[in-house]
């Protein structure tokens, strides 16, 4: 539907309709993890509403929905490994937001930064800048952003260590997405829901949620949301050890093919860490160092640096370098 109506608005040389229906198909691509699709469509997007802002469809803000693409152009990039570009284009949102001192572009622009620190690994850096929207949030009653948000912070607070209170966030998060119909939302919260009961020791609970969050993406097109809770389960299985060691490692595998197909490089190179982790506890100390090896070049190729220095520690421990 996204793509004919770009197609239609092509057709009739409704610039208006044009940039506003390239953001949407961006964000369509986005979630179906179509990562270099939605780079494309977004970056049109951009260079529409930068040329004339005020070329908008009616009831529409130009200056602001220029925010919402630089904040969906920041988490592509991150989602591809791409941090440079991922920044640039979150410090942009941040800069547009202010310029235009709306609550929502506030919002919007933190949490966009929040997102792409957490996902290149600066926990507390994206803290803070997804406290400040779910604060900016609450005070100016922009509530259409929470469930994000909120789900953003669970996943952080299960990264702490902290399940609990990742658990309760989640659960927050959940009810406000019911509330207000988000059925994107509704299936990503599950995917950290799932992690966080398996943190909390809730095994077969966390299991069951991130399977049932898989097939549920699956089935509505979110090879994003279904790469998290692959990852997640694969997780939670290699944490086990023991009896789940075979599962753990198909499972592992499987996330590597997906992730790998989606060029989603940070989950690539976590799962190939975690992969490397179970191979050296099994003995197959060869085959450990060559898959972190593979993970630290993809780190050091994302400038994940929190990651990198972790996979060179772990390396440096059976290895002579």
């Amino acid at each position: 539907m996204a793509e004919e109506a770009v197609a239609l608005a092509n057709q009739m040389n409704n610039t208006p309709w044009l940039c506003f229906v390239e953001y949407g198909l961006g964000q369509s691509y986005f979630l179906a993890g179509r990562f270099r699709d939605a780079k494309r469509h977004l970056a049109k997007a951009t260079a529409l509403l930068t040329s004339a802002p005020e070329n908008v469809p009616p009831g529409t803000t130009g200056s602001s929905l220029l925010v919402l693409c630089c904040v969906m152009s920041a988490m592509v990039h991150a989602w591809l490994g791409e941090f440079d570009q991922a920044e640039r284009c979150s410090e942009e949102a941040s800069i547009l937001a202010e310029t235009n001192d709306r609550p929502y572009d506030m919002i919007a622009a933190d949490y966009g930064r929040g997102v792409v620190q957490m996902m290149r690994g600066d926990l507390e850096e994206a803290e803070i800048a997804l406290d400040q929207a779910l604060r900016v949030s609450r005070e100016s009653e922009a509530r259409l952003f929470q469930p994000l948000i909120m789900s953003a912070l669970g996943s952080l607070y299960s990264q702490h260590g902290y399940g609990d209170r990742a658990t309760e966030i989640l659960l927050r998060a959940k009810d406000e997405a019911d509330k207000l119909g988000h059925e994107t939302s509704k299936v990503a919260v599950s995917a950290y829901l799932g992690a966080a009961y398996g943190q909390r020791g809730e095994i077969q609970h966390g299991l069951c949620l991130l399977r049932a969050c898989q097939a549920s993406a699956r089935q509505k097109g979110y090879a994003g949301i279904e790469a998290l809770a692959a990852s997640a389960e694969a997780n939670i299985l290699a944490a086990q050890g023991g009896q789940m060691l075979e599962e753990a490692m198909a499972c592992l595998q499987r996330t590597i093919e997906f992730t790998a197909r989606l060029e989603a490089l940070p989950l690539l190179g976590a799962a190939k860490g975690v992969r490397a982790r179970l191979l050296a506890a099994s003995g197959r100390t060869d085959e450990a160092r060559e898959e972190l090896a593979q993970a630290i070049t993809l780190f050091d190729q994302s400038k994940m640096t929190v990651h990198l220095q972790r996979a060179k520690a772990a390396l440096s421990k059976f290895s002579d370098i």
